[in-house]
């Protein structure tokens, strides 16, 4: 539980926001851009969020379920949060299935199908609480198939050094020329030279490979 509420302060915290005013009259680099709206010039692979209202660098998408866009520096905290939210959510499912197969055996397997669930409980077969159980266990089935599915197509984009913006568009693929040093340095501009315990601690401190203090760009 502290994982994930410490991954999802992350993730709202640690805003990928292009925020570096340079000189609006001489862009740093031809694949520079000035932002009309931010008025401000963006590095590469930034774009502007009309509902964050601010460019984000390394743009992957805005998330509605932690209200903040995944970019350059959260998207390791968004990851890591996808992550324990699946584990979390099936070890729930697992004490949930444990609970209905051990205290409500008459019913056999029939008391983890929600609509029979359901059927029984109305005619009084099985008890309001045990269809609680059931349905929390379907809530928990459903989140845990989301997050993982969220942290698959992460971890492909990832291994791939794109975007989900530059995957959908066909733009910064590397994936022609991928090589085992190929993908560690990909893994390492988002997840850190530390990537394995950015997985197991959410913490802040861990610099990712490329930061700069005068751009935010890979």
């Amino acid at each position: 539980m502290l994982q994930i509420f410490g991954n999802l302060l992350l993730v709202w915290w640690r805003n990928s926001f292009c925020e570096e005013h340079v000189g609006n009259d001489t862009l740093p680099g031809a694949d520079w851009r000035h932002c009309a709206d931010c008025s401000i010039n963006v590095p590469p692979r930034s774009h502007h969020c009309p509902l964050c209202r601010h460019c984000i660098a390394v743009r992957d998408h805005h998330c509605f379920f932690t209200a903040s866009c995944v970019g350059r520096y959260n998207q390791r905290h968004f990851i890591a949060l996808c992550l324990d939210c699946a584990i979390g959510t099936a070890y729930a499912m697992h004490v949930a299935y444990l609970y209905i197969t051990t205290f409500h055996t008459d019913g056999g397997y029939l008391y983890c199908i929600f609509p029979i669930a359901v059927v029984r409980w109305i005619f009084g077969w099985q008890t309001g609480s045990s269809v609680l159980v059931v349905g929390f266990m379907y809530i928990c089935a459903v989140s845990f198939l989301g997050a993982t599915a969220v942290v698959v197509w992460q971890v492909f984009l990832v291994v791939r050094g794109q975007t989900s913006h530059e995957f959908m568009t066909s733009r910064w693929c590397s994936a022609r020329t991928l090589t085992p040093e190929s993908v560690m340095r990909n893994v390492r501009c988002v997840f850190g030279p530390y990537w394995p315990i950015v997985l197991l601690c959410p913490w802040p401190v861990f610099p990712v490979q490329g930061d700069s203090g005068s751009m935010k760009t890979i």
